[in-house]
């Protein structure tokens, strides 16, 4: 059973992201696995195992203890018991508390806080509370190099193990979904126009390729919806070249 929705809403949490002058990005590691199913339902997590992969043997059977990625249970568990270890521990800071409870999207945990003592107290505590819930927060990034510095490099995402923060720009991450430029604290876009004639199915295919859920090039994503529309009024096939005095409008 899927249960109640308890995600956080994608746009609230992009939203909080963007409120503060310092932004805070982390990973909880093999989030799923690391909440044990109940003893009366890991029947329904069976499976079959051939020892040295050899399928002509005899299988053993398994049960997993843990949930798992794909089972439609498995997000409603792993979100609630996130939130319940957040109210729990939250005499350990209601900041902390707050963020943990409110700005994870699933695995991914994305705020923004005032100052570099705000945010090194953020990820210090947020270490402690989820290290309680055996929970592990890793793939930590931040636009702000002193609390960049105040991470070890075991922690930090993976572009910024080996980066000399005294010299180095900042490299861009892909943060649910998005291409987030880490140096200026901005989301960037890129789109990708295929090669060979222009078509409807093409077009379609570029316009809907953009992911932008906070709707901040929503007015360059119009021009190209009215240019689409025009083209269905058209009548043109789904792969037909477009006729010249569009495809002059679409470049």
């Amino acid at each position: 059973m899927q249960g109640p929705d308890q995600l956080n809403t994608l746009v609230g949490v992009l939203c909080r992201f963007q409120a503060k002058p310092i932004a805070l990005v982390c990973d909880i590691e093999r989030m799923y696995h690391r909440f044990r199913v109940n003893e009366d339902d890991k029947d329904y997590l069976r499976f079959l195992w051939w020892p040295e992969g050899d399928v002509n043997t005899e299988p053993k059977e398994y049960q997993m203890k843990v949930h798992i990625f794909g089972a439609v249970s498995s997000p409603g568990c792993a979100i609630f018991a996130l939130k319940f270890i957040a109210q729990k521990y939250q005499n350990l800071g209601p900041e902390t508390s707050r963020f943990i409870s409110q700005g994870f999207y699933m695995d991914e945990g994305l705020t923004s806080v005032a100052d570099e003592k705000s945010a090194i107290k953020l990820i210090h505590n947020s270490h402690t509370i989820c290290k309680k819930g055996n929970l592990r927060l890793h793939q930590l990034a931040s636009s702000n190099r002193e609390v960049l510095q105040s991470i070890p490099n075991s922690e930090r995402a993976k572009d910024l193990i080996d980066l000399d923060l005294s010299m180095e720009s900042l490299p861009v991450e892909r943060t649910l979904g998005m291409k987030w430029c880490i140096e200026s604290d901005q989301f960037q876009f890129q789109i990708v126009i295929q090669d060979g004639p222009v078509t409807q199915r093409g077009m379609l295919s570029t316009v809907a390729s953009v992911f932008d859920p906070l709707g901040l090039i929503a007015p360059f994503i119009l021009k190209g919806k009215q240019i689409l529309q025009e083209v269905c009024r058209n009548g043109s096939g789904w792969d037909d070249s477009l006729p010249e005095e569009m495809e002059i409008t679409t470049t």
